[in-house]
């Protein structure tokens, strides 16, 4: 798509498009002092890791004790599970499922790697987040499938390779804290972030080295997307949250924002055209064609500019700025220009 006239392409028609555009409702008002403290729901990941002396767990150990306490991941991944009795007994009242009642309800999961999936905890200003990651795409979509949806055999959309999860019934958690306390986590898969070669990435990183900053960027990326949920009680499907998110991520991974990086990653062309069945689609489902194009090229339009302002303030890059430039990013809205920063 054409880039057209800044501010002119800015001025938008009422209506579903104008709500869409709008940003978080609650971005002016002051945030609660940061860092936050240790949530509750912490503790069982904690102690957990604390029998491992890297601060990393990771293979067979690791998912006999997440078995253990989401019996969730034990499920065979069949259509109606999350309403039979086995789901109720096993997830809703933690009782221990036999292996005949399992066999008998279907072909459990067949993990492809599990010697390779971890656990470590990611440090926030909003709350540490224990962390799942698996270099397989397999085992990936089922830790996403048993944990977000309810072991459903759902089909994930392409190019899915992190998962924020929040409410899960956790009983290690239950157990060791109290029946209200739920579970928070992300999972990931190891891929190249938005499935973009290294070569298409800014500075052409060897493939190791764009696979290592895509775990940095995709995990501050979710970290972002929770954030946004514990200051300002939003976690949208929306085109403003995904360049908040990978703004932050991409600093954190690269040390600068790409604006052509960031529509490569969205499912854009080499061109800036829109693929089909891209990223974007994701974010755009609510609205009509004709609106859904337009947001994306407002989009387009709101991350050049911040690419721009990002060059001319370089000091919002530094990792002690961090809540600086979230708290900006998110004072602002896909209908108008971004704007100068400002102290609070």
């Amino acid at each position: 798509m054409g880039s057209g006239n800044v501010r002119g392409a800015s001025t938008i028609a009422m209506g579903e498009l104008e709500t869409y555009c709008q940003g978080f409702k609650r971005a002016l008002e002051p945030w609660p002092p940061l860092p936050q403290a240790e949530a509750a729901d912490l503790v069982w990941w904690q102690e957990l890791l604390a029998t491992s002396a890297s601060g990393c767990l990771q293979g067979p150990t690791l998912l006999e004790a997440l078995e253990a306490a989401l019996p969730q991941l034990r499920l065979p991944q069949v259509s109606g599970i999350s309403s039979s009795e086995l789901y109720k007994r096993a997830v809703l009242r933690g009782q221990t499922p036999s292996a005949a009642e399992l066999t008998a309800a279907g072909p459990g999961p067949h993990w492809q790697q599990p010697q390779q999936l971890s656990l470590t905890l990611a440090p926030h200003s909003c709350g540490a987040m224990p962390v799942l990651r698996t270099p397989s795409q397999a085992d990936f979509e089922l830790l996403v499938r048993a944990l977000a949806h309810r072991a459903e055999p759902v089909v994930l959309a392409h190019g899915v390779h992190a998962q924020a999860i929040s409410g899960l019934i956790h009983w290690g958690l239950i157990q060791r804290v109290n029946r209200q306390c739920r579970a928070r986590l992300i999972v990931l898969h190891d891929a190249p972030y938005g499935s973009v070669p290294a070569q298409h990435v800014p500075g052409a990183p060897s493939d190791a080295a764009w696979l290592a900053a895509s775990t940095t960027l995709r995990l501050e990326h979710e970290l972002t997307h929770l954030a946004t949920k514990h200051l300002l009680g939003e976690m949208r499907l929306n085109l403003l949250d995904e360049l908040i998110a990978d703004c932050m991520g991409m600093v954190a991974a690269l040390g600068t924002f790409h604006s052509t990086l960031f529509g490569r990653c969205l499912g854009l062309g080499a061109d800036g055209a829109p693929l089909p069945g891209g990223r974007w689609t994701t974010y755009v489902a609510q609205l009509k064609e004709k609106d859904a194009a337009q947001a994306l090229t407002l989009t387009m339009q709101r991350a050049r500019e911040l690419e721009a302002h990002l060059l001319r303030n370089p000091e919002l890059l530094a990792p002690a700025q961090n809540l600086k430039l979230l708290t900006w990013l998110c004072q602002q809205r896909l209908d108008r220009p971004i704007s100068p920063t400002k102290d609070r």
